[in-house]
C-alpha cells in the first residue's frame, strides 16, 4: 500500500503527461496537459485520429496523431466522454491487453503510464507510453 502511494506521490510531482489505460475497454484516456500538447502539435482541424504502434528497440508502444499511411490501417478516434468529461481514444490494434501483457501489469485495474514526447527530424511528433519502473 505504501509503495503505491509513493509511485502515485511521485506521478503527480514529476510527470505532466500521462495516460490512464483501462483493459476493461480497451481504452485509452489522455491527462489535461498531454491532451493540450497532443491539440497544439497535431494541427487538425477536422477530427483528429490515433495510430497506435510497437517500438520493438525500446520494448514499448507509442502513438501519433494523424500520421500520412501510405497503406489502410487500423485508426482510432479521439473522442469526450460526456458522462466522466475525459477525452481519450479505444486501441483494438494493439489492444490495451497486449499492451498490459507485454508490460506485465494486472489487467484488473486502470493504470497510469508516463508518456514522453519524441520528435522526429522531419518534425513529427510522437508520443511513447513508458514502461512502469518497478
Amino acid at each position: 500500500m505504501l509503495k503505491r502511494f509513493l509511485l502515485w506521490w511521485r506521478s503527480l510531482r514529476y510527470h505532466r503527461y500521462y495516460v490512464i489505460a483501462d483493459c476493461s475497454d480497451n481504452s485509452i484516456t489522455f491527462s489535461h496537459k498531454l491532451y493540450k500538447h497532443i491539440e497544439l502539435s497535431s494541427h487538425c482541424e477536422d477530427a483528429a485520429k490515433v495510430f497506435v504502434f510497437g517500438i520493438p528497440a525500446w520494448g514499448t508502444y507509442g502513438f501519433t496523431v494523424n500520421p500520412a499511411l501510405d497503406r489502410e490501417t487500423q485508426l482510432a478516434d479521439i473522442q469526450y466522454n460526456e458522462k466522466y468529461k475525459t477525452i481519450g481514444f479505444e486501441s483494438l490494434c494493439p489492444s490495451v491487453n497486449r499492451i498490459f501483457c507485454e508490460y506485465g501489469l494486472p489487467c484488473d485495474l486502470k493504470m497510469k503510464l508516463t508518456v514522453t514526447v519524441h520528435r522526429l527530424g522531419d518534425g513529427k511528433v510522437f508520443y511513447n507510453i513508458e514502461r512502469p519502473r518497478p
